[in-house]
């Protein structure tokens, strides 16, 4: 029988968020399907996609308004004559450029386009992606409801990123590959809140840092460990001027980060906005209990059944695999005299959270067990289940 032929479709393959769901899909569907991957650039290749067959349409990004256009042009053309030559069934794009070129060059083959990030529902070309594109696919379901609603395309879906738990799992046990100051900082006494994310505004760090010197009134031994890219400088600022800085750690980027975030006693999401927080499934994988913002999009599905009861941005529920609480409000605020009623809020929360052992037990054996409905083997069941549904 015929092996279905894929092609995924990304501008590069560098450390992204969606490049590294490209990357990652391109293995999993291996096994089942013909699969193909064209970036328009192979310029600061970070992924590994041995193995796969990798046609680079060397047209790397321009500036200048004319420039932008005559390159979707050139794209169009040689991803259309791409397609033609491998007999394409289905043509999965990632991200906004690589969504116009991939419905633009529609031949036979069927085209999804992938939205990645709520903020992609206000990106200039998203009304003649969505009229041409033959499915939309979302990583929320709420992205999927604004999309449909806003849009109407042609047909609709959602995958939800896929978590490799057991990998993850294995390597949250590798104490060895943690550096000796920072296990010195998660063993001292006292509860420990972790959240990983790059050095962004968009994760609301600074909310957290505020939140944290709320709640170490009320828990003095309690410490605060934030894992990702980048100097923190700011907010190493912030911490100083808060007085709390000999308890906060800035780890900066991990190879393994697992090993470390697994002796939290609790995970938090402030971010002002995700696409899908990869890192909440990361955590809960670990056995660590969460609490997150009610932000779009991602939280109230991952830490729900039915996230429909859990739409109100600005109230505190006790959802079926962690906490939501209400979002933050207000631009960017590094002044340590300033301290708003969400934060306190926030804080306040997480206090209770922290001091009722049995929910925190509970919650920490409920988000181990939901992080496997994101696990690879039910992004492949439904990426297979999608392939089948179409017409080809």
């Amino acid at each position: 029988m015929r092996r279905k032929k894929i092609l995924l479709i990304t501008p590069m393959l560098h450390q992204g968020g969606f490049e590294r769901i490209c990357a990652m899909t391109a293995r999993l569907l291996d096994d089942w399907y013909e699969v193909h991957i064209a970036v328009f650039t192979k310029k600061d290749l970070f992924y590994d996609v041995t193995g796969i067959d990798l046609t680079d349409l060397e047209l790397p990004a321009k500036s200048g308004k004319i420039n932008k256009i005559v390159n979707i042009i050139k794209r169009t053309v040689r991803l259309r004559a791409l397609k033609k030559r491998l007999k394409i069934d289905v043509s999965y794009s990632f991200g906004t450029t690589a969504n116009i070129v991939n419905v633009l060059s529609k031949t036979r083959d069927v085209t999804w386009a992938g939205i990645r990030g709520y903020g992609a529902l206000t990106d200039s070309g998203i009304k003649m992606i969505c009229k041409r594109a033959d499915r939309i696919v979302s990583c929320t379901r709420t992205m999927e409801q604004d999309l449909n609603r806003r849009f109407a395309p042609k047909a609709s879906a959602t995958l939800y990123n896929p978590c490799d738990t057991q990998e993850i799992q294995k390597l949250s046990k590798e104490d060895e590959a943690i550096h000796p100051a920072h296990l010195e900082f998660v063993q001292r006494e006292g509860a420990l809140i972790a959240s990983m994310g790059r050095e962004d505004d968009l994760k609301g760090f600074w909310h957290l840092i505020k939140s944290f010197s709320v709640l170490k009134k009320a828990m003095p031994d309690a410490k605060l460990m934030i894992i990702g890219d980048g100097a923190y400088a700011e907010y190493q600022e912030l911490a100083r001027a808060l007085g709390i800085e000999q308890s906060v750690l800035f780890t900066g980027v991990l190879k393994n980060p697992f090993a470390l975030l697994k002796y939290a006693d609790l995970y938090a999401l402030t971010s002002e906005t995700e696409g899908f927080p990869n890192a909440l499934i990361e955590a809960m994988a670990c056995g660590v209990p969460c609490i997150s913002v009610n932000c779009l999009t991602g939280p109230n599905e991952i830490l729900a059944d039915d996230f429909t009861k859990y739409t109100d941005r600005h109230t505190v529920y006790k959802a079926d695999y962690g906490v939501l609480t209400g979002i933050f409000t207000g631009r960017k605020n590094l002044n340590a005299e300033e301290i708003t009623e969400e934060e306190k809020t926030f804080a306040d929360t997480a206090v209770s959270l922290l001091q009722d052992k049995a929910q925190l037990d509970a919650y920490q054996k409920k988000a181990q067990k939901r992080a496997e409905d994101y696990s690879m083997e039910m992004y492949v069941e439904s990426m297979k289940r999608l392939v089948d549904e179409e017409s080809i």
